[in-house]
């Protein structure tokens, strides 16, 4: 029978892979965006952050005598190879990254409130603390998307009726 120190271990290496997933999506993101400056400026500075998230959350493990799966990581790795194919052979691929960015931050916010309350109830209070550190950090994201996003769009939109001009990405 596992326990909650077992769940929250398993929970913990899945956040991390999911960190690696970001990582690699927004790594992606950010390389193809040509004409959308704030969008890829914003996605550089939260890609920072995702790596000092990687880094806690394995601090995380190492605390509990535990490391990151590598194989989610692998399969973290070809989930956002496959979001990042998908966007590029879209011909609004600027949209749908930022769609997809947007759904992402608010996955994301739901496993770090789970991951809170899984850590405290195994009484982790490290973990709580580090994931009452993360969730800031990933709803300023989200909230940065969430507002930018009809902006985007419309810019966007204009590009694409105009001749000779790229609004792909």
């Amino acid at each position: 029978m596992a326990t909650s120190r077992d769940i929250l271990l398993d929970w913990l290496r899945n956040a991390h892979a999911m960190e690696v997933q970001a990582e690699e999506m927004f790594k992606s993101q950010a390389r193809r965006i040509e004409h959308y400056p704030p969008l890829r400026e914003r996605i550089e500075r939260h890609l920072i952050e995702t790596r000092e998230q990687q880094a806690m959350l394995a601090q995380c493990l190492k605390q509990l005598g535990a490391e990151p799966s590598a194989l989610k990581e692998i399969g973290a790795r070809f989930m956002a190879m496959g979001q990042s194919l998908f966007q590029v052979a879209s011909t609004d691929e600027v949209v749908k990254g930022a769609v997809l960015a947007c759904s992402f931050k608010h996955m994301e916010i739901a496993v770090y409130r789970a991951l809170a309350a899984a850590a405290k109830t195994a009484g982790e209070n490290d973990v709580v603390r580090i994931c009452e550190t993360i969730l800031p950090q990933e709803q300023a994201m989200a909230d940065w998307l969430d507002q930018h996003l009809p902006e985007l769009v419309e810019q966007y939109l204009v590009r694409a009726e105009l001749p000779s001009v790229s609004a792909k990405r």
